[in-house]
């Protein structure tokens, strides 16, 4: 596997205050992998900011208590991945059309789509009773 380049990690409730907490810490995870080009960079945050802010609006705890999120950052020559954590949250379900770009007059529902056209590849699993999104960009060969 290639070298790692730069990680990151951040952790905390679902609220507004934590997409600024990402956005500061891949800002820090860029300074240390610099060689990525902002061509892979840029999509790569937007896609991960537009999961952590569904994640922020939509997981839902069962029990109405807060659910905390805890993101890991993992940076290689060849491969940008996050892995987004939503612990007490109740089972994703996805919509059959979630990811699809909605209607243009609709005022909603863009992110995940959004995230979709930017990534390789985006995943949502149950694991150990929380949802578990994961998120790759394979950079371009010439960035």
């Amino acid at each position: 596997m290639p070298e790692l380049l730069a990680e990151g990690h951040v952790r905390g409730r679902a609220t507004v205050m934590i997409v600024d907490d990402v956005q500061d810490e891949l800002g820090r995870v860029w300074q240390t992998a610099d060689v990525i080009s902002a061509d892979d960079r840029l999509p790569f945050e937007l896609a991960v900011v537009e999961v952590v802010t569904n994640a922020v609006k939509h997981a839902k705890s069962p029990s109405g208590d807060d659910i905390e999120l805890d993101l890991e950052l993992e940076v290689r020559p060849d491969l940008l991945l996050a892995r987004l954590f939503e612990l007490g949250a109740q089972p994703v379900i996805l919509p059959e059309n979630a990811g699809s770009m909605p209607d243009p007059d609709s005022e909603a529902g863009r992110g995940l789509a959004l995230a979709r056209q930017l990534l390789t590849t985006i995943t949502c699993e149950r694991r150990d009773g929380a949802n578990v999104w994961t998120l790759t960009r394979r950079p371009s060969e010439d960035g």
